[in-house]
């Protein structure tokens, strides 16, 4: 067996590999995947008999961390042949990549799962549940037609003509992406303390992306101006994500006979694991004075496995560490799934101590809750 990560020369022979395992992926998107993510990925391998046998994939994002930017991978491409499985491959996948991530001081790294059982015991817990959105048209005797990007645009120029306004829906274009990711930005930057940098090459490549699916991004503008957009795909039933609109504009799209109802319940997506804890903890800050220090439990990363004092104000937040002794008895010990939890304010502290089964001293907790957790995230990204 040889694990190994492969010379970006070398990324395309893992297309067989995932042919095979993700066969419900059209020959489009797959095409679109390695002609265009391989170009600048990290992909992970194991090698039995001069054949690639099971893979990880690492696609890199800028992310925006409270104030800082930071480098971000995003594991997709999680694959082993059906006859090798059971014999530890991605285990050892997993732990080759989050080392390496560690040492280039990633502050965590994260994915979709397919199943979240098979990521738990490798420390991955989730921190970004996804708004679910479903899409109608707007009452209108005309039209008694299943949803898809033709009708839709139809209905919507009928709408604005109806409402003699000046707004239009139409399909993005490359020559759009600059101004999309301006926009995005511009309404994520205030709102959201964790998200995938939103640049022209961003919304390029999600252009790609969403085509080879069938779909695209839809854009209401109004003289020339980005008022709302949305993402698409009718690959499998037409369906819709992250829907925006302009300060001013939330009902652009009723305007354009399109109605999008928020879904009751959101659903969990994202699971992050967290590689150098220090990174992380140099993105945050805290509500008031605070004083706190604990030993971290990492069964992967020996490294994190020191204790942590943290103090600070509203206006600087101070990380400091100690090599990892014996634990002094007065100190709070915590696991770094708990951490995750705990610093991505996805669930209560009580929540976190009955799931992880620890316990948490009265003080830890409350010093604990001063800090700012980065629980605005915004991680919508499939590849």
């Amino acid at each position: 067996m040889i694990l190994k990560r492969l010379k970006q020369s070398e990324n395309l022979l893992t297309r067989p590999l995932w042919e095979r395992v993700f066969d419900e992926d059209t020959q489009a998107f797959v095409e679109y995947y390695y002609t265009e993510k391989i170009k600048d990925n990290d992909i992970y391998v194991i090698e039995t008999d001069g054949a690639i046998r099971s893979m990880i994939h690492l696609n890199p994002y800028v992310l925006h961390v409270g104030p800082r930017e930071v480098a971000g991978r995003y594991i997709v491409g999680v694959a082993t042949d059906i006859l090798c499985r059971g014999q530890g491959y991605m285990t050892e996948l997993l732990k080759k990549s989050m080392r390496d991530m560690y040492t280039a001081h990633l502050p965590f790294t994260f994915l979709m799962p397919a199943d979240e059982k098979i990521y738990y015991p490798h420390h991955f817990r989730f921190i970004y549940a996804a708004e679910q959105w479903r899409i109608s048209l707007c009452p209108d005797e005309e039209t008694e037609q299943e949803i898809h990007a033709e009708p839709l645009l139809t209905n919507a120029m009928k709408a604005s003509e109806r409402a003699g306004n000046k707004i239009e829906l139409r399909r993005a274009e490359k020559v759009d992406c600059k101004r999309m990711s301006e926009f995005a930005e511009y309404l994520l930057r205030d709102t959201c303390q964790v998200y995938a940098k939103r640049d022209r090459r961003y919304y390029e490549r999600l252009l790609e992306e969403q085509i080879s699916q069938k779909g695209g991004i839809m854009i209401a503008e109004e003289d020339d101006s980005i008022k709302g957009m949305f993402i698409y795909d009718d690959e499998a039933g037409f369906s819709v994500r992250e829907p925006m609109t302009a300060p001013g504009y939330e009902l652009v799209f009723e305007e354009l006979g399109i109605r999008f109802e928020k879904q009751p319940k959101k659903k969990p997506i994202i699971m992050a694991r967290l590689l150098h804890i220090e990174t992380l903890l140099s993105c945050m800050v805290c509500w008031e004075e605070m004083n706190v220090k604990f030993w971290l439990v990492d069964p992967l990363i020996q490294e994190n496995n020191k204790l942590f004092m943290i103090k600070g104000n509203c206006e600087h937040l101070v990380v400091r560490t100690k090599p990892a002794v014996k634990p002094e008895d007065d100190v709070q010990l915590i696991s770094i799934s708990a951490l995750a939890s705990i610093l991505f304010g996805y669930k209560s502290l009580e929540a976190i101590e009955k799931e992880e089964q620890e316990t948490f001293s009265d003080e830890f907790k409350g010093e604990m809750r001063k800090l700012v957790p980065l629980q605005n995230v915004f991680l919508n990204e499939i590849v």
